[in-house]
């Protein structure tokens, strides 16, 4: 689901943008028995070692992650300690995601993780890369991708997401529009002057589009393209007047790249929630992703947030707060 992918997002470009160049051990015991502290709660040395253990049993993972960064994260059993410092950035967002949906009283069920694998299966790469993964990481993929989606849709306030989908479809009615239209295209002005001149005459529109319009597609069709709705892909110009100028009325001509169109509304209506669904399901989840950007933002900034110098100090910075790992001994 696209609510899943603000955190997808933020951790792959913390993997791809990091500065390849310090190292660390993966089961170095060394280091302290903590990797970080979120609000009281310890992230524990042993957890961070696992997941970097899981990550690197799997080589198609790994070869994706440095085919984006073109620098190896591992070098004879090292890993970069810059892609331990993303790994336990995640760590640390993800042990918010849960606190939050702790205090909310919110559980993610089986139907829930059902519900997320194939999303979980696309924000790592792919089928091929996510079976390559123990058993147990592969359900703690599945896990956090169902955990964000649960904390995405209760940010939009109550209700089943399907529930919210229809709320936002009845709150944004118009952005779900739909017009219907037919044009005559010409290279010159002067050519679509003459022919609006015939069409205010009363000649039929789909006629003269038959016999005078450029766009040899729909002029077969008398100048029919169909039905749209706001978020098409036709020339913005166009698409402006599909949905300002009257009903059933020619405007004057409209200018784009393609040339001179006289543009004929046939029908301009909302359809029926049904009719746009999935739509009205893909816009909630992208208004539902904004406020998880926003909570985001908000609950790093409130949380006290300690982690283990060894492997970095954290920065909060909006968006992309992160752990930053120490700096190279001189």
């Amino acid at each position: 689901m696209r609510t899943t992918r603000f955190l997808d997002r933020r951790a792959r470009s913390l993997l791809i943008a990091t500065v390849v160049g310090l190292s660390v051990t993966v089961a170095c015991s060394s280091v302290s028995s903590y990797a970080a502290t979120v609000d009281g709660t310890r992230i524990d040395t042993g957890t961070l070692e696992g997941e970097l253990r899981d990550l690197g049993s799997n080589d198609k993972y790994l070869k994706l992650v440095e085919s984006q960064i073109q620098t190896p994260v591992r070098t004879n059993g090292v890993f970069d300690a810059s892609f331990t410092s993303t790994v336990l950035s995640r760590e640390i967002i993800y042990d918010l995601v849960e606190k939050d949906l702790a205090r909310r009283k919110i559980v993610v069920g089986p139907d829930d993780l059902a519900a997320s694998r194939t999303a979980a299966i696309d924000r790592i790469g792919g089928e091929e890369v996510f079976n390559a993964f123990p058993k147990s990481y592969q359900d703690t993929l599945v896990k956090r991708t169902a955990q964000v989606t649960a904390l995405s849709f209760a940010l939009m306030g109550p209700g089943t997401p399907e529930e919210q989908s229809k709320a936002f479809y009845d709150a944004n009615a118009d952005s779900f529009a739909q017009a219907c239209v037919r044009h005559i295209l010409v290279p010159a002005q002067d050519q679509a002057d003459q022919i609006k001149g015939r069409l205010d005459g009363g000649e039929d529109f789909a006629t003269v589009a038959q016999t005078t319009s450029t766009d040899t597609g729909s002029a077969s069709r008398g100048g029919e393209l169909g039905c749209y709705g706001k978020q098409n892909q036709l020339v913005p110009e166009f698409s402006q007047a599909m949905f300002s100028q009257p009903v059933g009325v020619v405007a004057a001509p409209v200018q784009t790249q393609f040339g001179y169109h006289l543009i004929r509304v046939d029908s301009r209506d909302v359809p029926p929630y049904d009719q746009v669904a999935a739509q009205a399901r893909e816009q909630a989840a992208a208004a539902a992703q904004e406020k998880l950007s926003v909570w985001a933002d908000e609950t790093v900034n409130k949380a006290k947030i300690d982690v283990n110098p060894k492997y970095g100090t954290f920065e909060k910075a909006g968006a992309q707060s992160r752990v930053v790992p120490p700096e190279a001994p001189t």
